[in-house]
């Protein structure tokens, strides 16, 4: 009956990695959380928040885009991220 079954050690290659429904409408819950709030935050520190977290540019190219100093970056994107965790709380 077994004779087609993997040893152990090699079953976790089996599984199947697609996340369960309840994971998977939890996580686009999330998402459309964390966008609401994403939006809320004032133009200069969604911009630096975009292209730093989610265009995953660095702090150089960042700065170049803005046209700002790589100092002026930091404390944005930490303002920005300050005040995006204040608004999670709060919705």
């Amino acid at each position: 009956m077994f004779a087609f079954a993997l040893p152990i050690g090699e079953a976790h290659d089996v599984a199947d990695e697609t996340p369960w429904p309840d994971h998977a409408i939890g996580a686009k819950a999330e998402l459309a959380r964390t966008m609401e709030a994403i939006a809320t935050l004032p133009a200069t520190l969604k911009e630096v928040l975009i292209l730093r977290t989610i265009e995953e540019r660095s702090e150089a190219e960042t700065a170049e885009i803005l046209g700002i100093s790589q100092k002026a970056i930091e404390t944005r994107l930490y303002r920005a991220r300050t005040r995006l965790a204040e608004i999670l709380k709060e919705i």
